[in-house]
């Protein structure tokens, strides 16, 4: 029989059976990828509100809804007449892809830090939610503007 005990092997390699991650002696500390994501969802959603609201602000400046139609509802500016000018603010609308592309990075990193051990998770959690409420608008509108159409 075998009469080798456990306590009496020898192994090639000592350290075989020992856990690879040991559990960290001192507090944790913020994951510096949580805290990126978690920056960028502030600025992200802020800076989507501030930019809604300039543009929104710059339209009704430049189109009287008013001289649009009369009371009747015959048209008083043509199409073109309208298109001239809304025209000079349409550069506006190249931000909102940049702003989403911002909200991408935010979310990965967000991803990122909430898979690495020994780190404390609240600003990843923060991040990777916040993030994702601009993506999950963003496709709420897209089924939205299908179902309408």
């Amino acid at each position: 029989m075998n009469e080798h005990n456990e306590k009496d092997e020898h192994f090639a390699n000592p350290n075989a059976f020992t856990p690879i991650h040991d559990a960290p002696t001192g507090p944790l500390k913020h994951s510096g990828l949580g805290i990126a994501s978690f920056v960028l969802s502030i600025f992200s959603i802020f800076s989507f509100i501030i930019l809604t609201i300039v543009i929104v602000s710059l339209f009704m400046n430049a189109i009287d809804f008013t001289a649009i139609q009369d009371a009747n509802g015959n048209r008083l500016m043509t199409d073109e007449e309208i298109v001239d000018k809304v025209t000079p603010f349409i550069g506006y609308l190249i931000l909102y892809p940049l702003l989403l592309i911002g909200v991408l990075i935010g979310l990965i990193l967000g991803i990122v830090a909430l898979a690495k051990p020994g780190r404390k998770k609240v600003f990843a959690i923060l991040g990777t939610i916040l993030n994702g409420l601009p993506l999950l608008m963003l496709v709420f509108l897209m089924i939205v503007g299908i179902a309408l159409s």
